[in-house]
């Protein structure tokens, strides 16, 4: 008769939830002087086939996979590459816990051809992209109309740029910029 595995119990970190000589430590579990703590807040899951004891975690933390949507902070812009600081996976609340530094190839800034990253992109921008390559590096990419620039800020003033046809407007300067726009661009709200 196989035993099932999740115990409905609900375990903190420090919790003791097994003893060594029955079961391995598995994830969200350490073994200290032949005892088994939970590390992490879950429901506790007693493997009795492989002899493993592990937390289910509640809220599981996020790790970036190839084909997730990301958004982020253009931190620089190289004429090769652009260099993103990832905020957040769209659609998720969560802080993204594995790599939050990626990088824009020129190739993949736009399905048109584009000579050097810091014509469409500049430090501060907000972009979305999608994650071409999440290992050992993040690799992004934001050709497609819904990926882009969502919001901008003007290079000289630094004030929000606003949308006029294909390309950025600062009413403050009185000058236009370019980037590669996502179909959704929108200017920051103004405070």
């Amino acid at each position: 008769m196989i035993q099932l595995a999740k115990t409905g119990k609900k375990v903190l970190p420090g919790d003791e939830v097994a003893i060594a000589e029955e079961y391995m430590s598995g994830e969200g579990t350490y073994e200290k002087d032949g005892k088994i703590y939970a590390s992490a807040v879950g429901e506790l899951d007693l493997d009795a086939r492989e002899k493993l004891a592990k937390v289910v975690l509640d809220n599981p933390p996020i790790v970036l996979q190839e084909g997730d949507v990301v958004i982020g902070e253009v931190t620089d812009a190289k004429p090769a590459m652009a260099i993103v600081s990832i905020i957040a996976q769209e659609g998720r609340e969560r802080a993204v816990s594995s790599e939050t530094l990626a990088s824009v190839h020129v190739s993949k800034l736009s399905s048109s051809y584009v000579e050097d990253a810091g014509d469409v992109m500049r430090p501060g921008d907000i972009i979305r992209a999608q994650v071409i390559q999440a290992d050992p590096s993040v690799q992004l990419s934001t050709a497609g109309p819904h990926y882009g620039v969502i919001r901008a800020l003007c290079g000289r003033c630094r004030n929000p740029l606003e949308k006029k046809g294909r390309s950025l407007y600062c009413e403050h300067c009185d000058r236009s910029e370019n980037r590669k726009l996502a179909d959704d661009y929108r200017a920051f709200d103004k405070a």
